[in-house]
C-alpha cells in the first residue's frame, strides 16, 4: 500500500475499525469525536467526510488519513502504512502478499511462541503476567519486514488464522480479520471486545473458563457469533457507547445474557483499565 491508497480509507472508518471511536456528533459532512489520545469530556477531534481530512483542536494538528495514524499510533509513515493495509476493506494478506510494482514491501517472516523479553515486558505493563498469557495457544509472537525493515509484535490469532498485533509502538492486524474461539466444554459463553480484556479476565480469574470464549476482536465482527448456541452469556465489552449499545442489542435478543462490564468494571472503560485499579 502507498500514501495515495492509504489516504483513500475513510478517516471514519479508520477511527471505528482501529481506534474504536464512534462520533460525538455527526452535521452534515462534519463529524465530531473524542480523541483516542486523552480523555476528555467535549469532542475536539474533527472529520471532514467529504474532504477526507481531520483537525485535533485539542493540539492544533490535522491533515490525511496518514497523518492521523501517525499521529494517534505514534509510528512513521511507514508503520502508519502497515496498520491501514490491516483495516482497508479488501486488506492485504501479509502471508500471501503479491507485492505491485512501486508499492512497499509486506513480508510475515514467522510466527513464534511467546519468549520476546520486549513483548512480555510490554505485557507486565499491561498488568498481564507471563504465566498467564504464555497459557493462552492463540498468543504468539510475529515477526515481519516491510520496506526492508523488520518488526515485531504480540499475534493473537483469530479463527481464520489472520493476526491481531499489539506491541508498544504498534497497533495492526492481517487479514482475515474475524472473531477467535477458544472452546470451553460448557454450555455458557463468555464474550470479550480485544484479546487485551480476555487476557485481563484470565488474570482476574486464574482458573481456566469452563465456558465458551469468543473475543471479537473489534464490535464489526458480532454478527459472526452464533449467539442461540449458549445458554448463558457473559458480555465483558467496553463501558463505552458502542459496548453498551452492543451489550444491550444482544440482552434483548436473548434472555440468558448478562453485562458483566456493568457488575466488574462499571467505572472503567473495560477489563484491562480496571486491572489498573486492583
Amino acid at each position: 500500500m502507498n500514501c495515495t491508497t492509504a489516504n483513500k480509507i475513510p478517516i471514519t472508518y479508520i477511527l471505528r475499525n482501529i481506534y474504536q471511536c464512534e462520533p460525538d456528533e455527526i452535521r452534515g459532512n462534519e463529524v465530531k469525536y473524542k480523541s483516542p489520545a486523552r480523555s476528555e469530556r467535549a469532542a475536539s477531534l474533527f472529520v471532514n467526510r467529504e474532504k477526507n481530512v481531520w483537525k485535533d483542536f485539542g493540539n492544533g494538528k490535522g491533515g490525511s488519513p496518514v497523518d492521523l495514524v501517525c499521529e494517534l499510533s505514534g509510528v512513521s509513515l511507514s508503520g502508519a502504512l502497515l496498520i491501514l493495509s490491516g483495516v482497508q476493506p479488501a486488506s492485504i494478506d501479509f502471508s500471501s502478499f503479491s507485492q505491485p510494482i512501486n508499492e512497499p514491501e509486506f513480508k510475515l517472516n514467522h510466527i513464534q511462541p511467546l519468549q520476546n523479553a520486549a513483548l512480555i515486558q510490554y505485557l507486565k505493563s499491561r498488568k498481564i503476567p507471563f504465566q498467564i498469557a504464555a497459557n493462552v495457544p492463540q498468543l504468539k509472537e510475529a515477526y515481519w519486514t516491510h520496506s526492508n525493515k523488520k518488526y515485531f509484535a504480540l499475534a493473537f490469532e483469530n479463527d481464520g488464522h489472520g493476526f491481531e498485533l499489539r506491541s508498544r509502538y504498534f497497533k495492526g492486524s492481517t487479514s482475515p480479520k474475524t472473531i477467535t474461539t477458544i472452546p470451553g466444554p460448557g454450555s455458557g459463553l463468555n464474550l470479550f471486545e480485544g484479546f487485551f480484556d480476555y487476557l485481563a479476565a484470565s488474570t482476574f480469574f486464574p482458573m481456566r473458563s469452563y465456558n465458551t470464549t469468543i473475543v471479537l476482536n473489534s464490535l464489526v465482527n458480532l454478527d459472526k457469533v452464533d449467539f442461540s448456541k449458549f445458554e448463558k452469556i457473559n458480555l465483558f465489552l467496553d463501558n463505552d457507547d458502542p459496548g453498551i449499545k452492543a451489550s444491550a442489542k444482544i440482552i434483548n435478543q436473548y434472555p440468558g445474557a448478562v453485562n458483566r462490564s456493568q457488575q466488574f468494571y462499571k467505572q472503567h472503560k473495560d477489563f484491562n483499565e480496571y486491572l489498573f485499579t486492583i
